[in-house]
C-alpha cells in the first residue's frame, strides 16, 4: 500500500493485488493516527491492560547485534512495548541458518502471539505460508511484497521501502567527495532491496559523475551473505587497494567488517539501514553518513495499527522520500568536511527524487544488471 497526499485533504492508498492496484482515498486524520501511533505516548499503564498484544519478532540469519536491519526492526518492537497505550508484550527469536525460519514463525503462532514480525525478504515465503495457514494471526515482513498470489491473505501486510532513494543519495555524495574519481561498495546477497541499494548508489555516482568507477560486490552464499565481516572486510580492502576512497556497505554484519577496513585505511564510508554513527561508533571517523530506512518507525506503525483495530488487510505499505520512510542520515563527525556547496547539491537531488522529476532507474528492480 502506498500512501500519498492528495489535494482533497485525503491520502491515497494503493493495495496491489496482482499487477492491479486499487487505489482507495481515506481521510488524512486517520491516516495521521497511524503515524502518531509510531511517537511517543502516555497512555494507560501497563497494569491497567485487560488484554495485551502479543508481538513475536523473526530476525534474519544476520541475528540481533546487527548494527542495523535486524537491530532497527527489533527496535521498532520495543517501541510499540514501550507505549504503553498499545499494552504490547514482545519477544524475538533469533534465525541462525534458513531453516530456523518456519520453526520459529510456528513458535510464536503455537504460543498464541497475536502478531508476528519477520525481518527480511528471505523470511517470504515461510512468513507468507503461515499467514495462510493461520488467518487470525496477523503478519508482516520488512522488505518483501511478493505474494506469490494475485492478493494477499487479508492477515499478511509488506513493509517495503525505497531504499534505491538513499543509496542514490548516497552515490551522488560518494562521487562528490571523492578525492580519486573512484568509490566502492561491499553488499549482502543479491535480494531485491540490496540490489536496489547498489543500483541506487551506482546511478547516483554516475549522476553527478559519469566518468566516476564505481567498484562493487554481492556476497555469493545466502547462509551467511549478512553475516560475513571477515569477507566483507577483505573485499573493502580489495575495492580500496584498487583506488577506491569511499566505501557505501549494506549487507548487515557484512557490511560492517567493510565500514571497518574503510576506518582502518582512513577512508571515507557510508553506513545503511540505520545511522551507523550512532549503532557502530568504532568507525565513526570514516561515516560520512548512513542511507537509512526507518525500519523501527514502520514496524512500531503497523503493530500500532494492529493493537488499534486499524490493520491495513493484504497491502504493502511504501515508505520513501515523500513520506520521511528513506533518507540520509546527519552528517556527524564529517558536517564541516562536507562542504556547503556539495551540500546543496544533495539537497537539490533530494528535492527532484521527492517530487518525482528526478528517477533512480532503480525501483523496483529486482535483478542486477
Amino acid at each position: 500500500m502506498t500512501v500519498g497526499k492528495t489535494s482533497a485533504g485525503t491520502a491515497r492508498v494503493e493495495t496491489k493485488e496482482g499487477k492491479r492496484v486499487r487505489k482507495i482515498l481515506i481521510p488524512l486524520a486517520v491516516l495521521g493516527a497511524l503515524v502518531l501511533a509510531s511517537c511517543g505516548s502516555s497512555g494507560p499503564a501497563a497494569s491497567s491492560c485487560s488484554k495485551t498484544f502479543k508481538v513475536g519478532f523473526v530476525t534474519d540469519i544476520g541475528k540481533l547485534g546487527d548494527k542495523g536491519f535486524n537491530d532497527a526492526g527489533w527496535k521498532g518492537v520495543q517501541d510499540a512495548t514501550a507505549d504503553s497505550s498499545l499494552c504490547v508484550q514482545s519477544k524475538f527469536l533469533e534465525s541462525k541458518q534458513p531453516t530456523d525460519y518456519t520453526p520459529n514463525i510456528q513458535q510464536f503462532v503455537d504460543q498464541k502471539y497475536d502478531m508476528v514480525v519477520a525481518a527480511g525478504f528471505l523470511l517470504g515465503d515461510d512468513t507468507l505460508k503461515a499467514a495462510k495457514a493461520n488467518p487470525s494471526v496477523k503478519f508482516t515482513i520488512v522488505d518483501s511484497a511478493d505474494f506469490g498470489d494475485p492478493k494477499a491473505p487479508d492477515n499478511f501486510t509488506g513493509l517495503l521501502f525505497k531504499q534505491d532513494q538513499a543509496g542514490y543519495l548516497a552515490g551522488a555524495l560518494a562521487a562528490l567527495i571523492s578525492k580519486t574519481n573512484h568509490i566502492g561498495g561491499v553488499y549482502g546477497l543479491d535480494v531485491p532491496a540490496v540490489v536496489q541499494f547498489r543500483k541506487g548508489y551506482e546511478n547516483g555516482a554516475k549522476y553527478v559523475n559519469p566518468s566516476i568507477k564505481v567498484d562493487g560486490v554481492f556476497h555469493p552464499a545466502a547462509s551467511n551473505a549478512f553475516a560475513d565481516p571477515d569477507w566483507g572486510k577483505a573485499r573493502a580492502q580489495d575495492e580500496l587497494s584498487g583506488g577506491a576512497d569511499v566505501i557505501f556497505a549494506a549487507g548487515g554484519l557484512t557490511g560492517n567488517g567493510a565500514l571497518l577496513a574503510a576506518k582502518e585505511a582512513n577512508k571515507a564510508c557510508i553506513g545503511v539501514d540505520v545511522d551507523q554513527f550512532l549503532t557502530y561508533p568504532d568507525v565513526d571517523p570514516c561515516l560520512v553518513t548512513s542511507a537509512e530506512k526507518h525500519i523501527s518507525v514502520a514496524v512500531k506503525a503497523i503493530i500500532a495499527a494492529a493493537a488499534k483495530n486499524q490493520w491495513p488487510t493484504g497491502g504493502v505499505l511504501t515508505f520513501e522520500l515523500k513520506n520521511n520512510g528513506v533518507g540520509l542520515a546527519p552528517y556527524h563527525q564529517w558536517d564541516s568536511k562536507v562542504s556547503s556547496d556539495i551540500k546543496a547539491k544533495i539537497a537539490d537531488i533530494q528535492t527532484k527524487l521527492t517530487n518525482g522529476t528526478l528517477s533512480t532507474g532503480a525501483e523496483g528492480l529486482t535483478k542486477y544488471s
